[in-house]
């Protein structure tokens, strides 16, 4: 009987101990940020138009209209809205952003020019949409599917959409800079 009960105290402490070896060499401590519509597209109304194909990239011809580039590790594409108390919210959230990513390449476009304009944004890493408010409404919606209440989109360099926010939420804002880091391997 007390055979029975060190066999039992002995397996008991060898399977943590295989398990935690095992994790350990095989095993990878990574997290990761999946891209977004990899297995079907949530078409937006208005946008039937529209091929959309899984997994969903955004298209070249799209993002040479924006001067992208794929040196960049990411490309922030905020949509602001025109009330100006939201302006400076999304400014403060995007300031927060190159403050906490000053050197990683990141860039940002962004519907509005007083958006760039504000002396405390690098100019190098901000870029201006220069689109009317009809494309406005067909890059939003159709092309990098933002829901309503979103007015941001993060797109990798593989063109993928990597994520969706809004940056009047500070939660939300919160997760943006979360996912970047782990995007960036910051964490």
């Amino acid at each position: 009987m007390n055979f029975k009960k060190i066999l039992f105290l002995f397996l008991a402490l060898l399977l943590p101990a295989a398990v935690f070896i095992f994790l350990k060499l095989f095993g990878k401590n990574e997290f990761a940020v999946p891209p977004l519509f990899q297995d079907v597209v949530e078409v937006h109304a208005g946008c039937e138009s529209f091929a959309y194909h899984t997994p969903y990239v955004i298209h070249d011809s799209v993002l040479s209209t924006l001067s992208w580039s794929r040196n960049d590790s990411i490309t922030l594409v905020v949509f602001e809205d025109a009330l100006e108390e939201n302006k400076k919210k999304i400014s403060t959230q995007v300031n927060r952003i190159f403050t906490e990513f000053p050197t990683e390449k990141v860039h940002f476009f962004s519907h509005f020019e007083e958006f760039s304009t504000e002396k405390e944004l690098p100019h190098s890493r901000v870029s201006i949409l220069k689109i009317n408010n009809n494309q406005f409404s067909t890059f939003k919606n159709c092309i990098f599917l933002l829901k309503p209440s979103d007015n941001v989109v993060m797109i990798d360099s593989k063109r993928r959409i990597k994520g969706q926010y809004n940056l009047l939420d500070l939660e939300d804002a919160d997760r943006l800079m979360t996912e970047m880091k782990i995007i960036l391997k910051k964490y």
